[in-house]
């Protein structure tokens, strides 16, 4: 059973958006309906609606208890307050700024919006082109910002699992935000990036584990999307194929998506968007469901894999237990704790130098 601690809510449809626009009255209503459920992760950025949504999400923060719930934003992607999204892959209003001094400005604006001292949780954000820039710029300033106890975590949260490798290669991590690269239609993130993490008690929170909707509506829904496009013939095809083995078990394709992502040891938390209060109540139902282990070989034989059955595998004599050591702590700090638990600077980048994710 998978309890309220191991889901976070994502405010992005708080901020300014054609496809998903929230009104206040709900996403009072959703924010109320989380916390009946205990759910107290919560995760922003200045990108969404160019702030839009940090102003509304510290209107509801307001009156919590500081220490009460776990509070992240992001840094390093921004557009215009108010802007109108329009396309979530390229959006040419968005600004990308991966220095010191916009880091540090960023974070200030941040904590003003959302009318806090502190955040938990730094993500450096879609630096898939930039990863050299967020490397020499974003990531010193944010250990300053950890080392003054202004952030307890710092992180890196992208939709491809390529560009976390290329920054765990050169930097030691708390935390990553994976988006769109591990499910049950895309495994990227599963061959290296995730055992990595689970080896080096690197955290990982995975988002969009429907693929922003596909997984959740079905392959039959004509607007469903597939990481913010339509998808193609193959996709529907393979969605078909997996929501043909769900329904032969009597399992919703939804609460196979959900358990899926949270099956693999190395998730620690899955992040979900704003819809309804009733579907959060639904998700919280869908992940406590049990769904029979025999689903999940059928679906591992049409080319979804398993990650408990590959764990189980690699604990087998003789064979090499790369993701199989029990994890005894996560990295996430909250930033009241961080300065007392500051790890080593040359930690994991020195062993990332010798054996880079890339090369494994």
């Amino acid at each position: 059973m998978i309890g309220a601690m191991s889901i976070g809510l994502g405010f992005a449809s708080l901020g300014a958006s054609q496809q998903l626009p929230l009104s206040d009255d709900v996403a009072e209503n959703i924010f109320e309906a989380a916390l009946a459920l205990n759910i107290t992760r919560f995760d922003t950025s200045p990108l969404y609606g160019g702030g839009q949504s940090e102003d509304r999400l510290g209107k509801l923060l307001k009156g919590q208890p500081r220490d009460s719930y776990i509070l992240s934003t992001k840094v390093g992607r921004y557009r215009p307050y108010g802007a109108v999204l329009a396309d979530q892959r390229n959006n040419p209003t968005d600004i990308y700024d991966y220095s010191a001094d916009a880091c540090l400005r960023s974070i200030e604006k941040s904590l003003e919006r959302l009318g806090v001292d502190r955040f938990d949780i730094v993500f450096i954000h879609d630096c898939d082109r930039f990863v050299k820039e967020a490397v020499a710029g974003a990531f010193p300033a944010l250990c300053r910002l950890r080392d003054q106890g202004v952030i307890g975590s710092i992180g890196c949260a992208s939709n491809t699992a390529r560009t976390h490798e290329a920054i765990l290669n050169r930097v030691d991590l708390d935390v990553l935000m994976v988006a769109n690269s591990y499910s049950l239609l895309t495994q990227d993130a599963g061959a290296r990036l995730l055992p990595f993490c689970l080896r080096n008690n690197i955290s990982v929170e995975l988002a969009a584990p429907f693929n922003s909707g596909i997984l959740a509506t079905g392959p039959g829904d004509m607007t469903t999307t597939y990481r913010y496009a339509t998808p193609d013939p193959e996709i529907l095809d393979r969605t078909r194929r997996i929501a043909a083995i769900c329904d032969a078990y009597g399992v919703p394709l939804k609460r196979a998506a959900l358990q899926y992502c949270a099956r693999h040891p190395a998730v620690e938390r899955l992040i979900l968007g704003l819809v309804e209060p009733d579907d959060l109540r639904c998700n919280m139902v869908d992940m406590q469901m049990k769904i029979p282990s025999e689903l999940w070989a059928d679906l591992a034989e049409i080319g979804v894999p398993d990650p408990i059955a590959i764990l189980e595998k690699s604990c087998r004599p003789g064979s090499q237990n790369y993701a199989g050591r029990p994890v005894s702590k996560r990295n996430i700090q909250t930033a009241s704790t961080a300065h007392e638990n500051q790890k080593e600077d040359v930690g994991n980048y020195a062993k990332l130098q010798q054996h880079p994710i890339s090369g494994e």
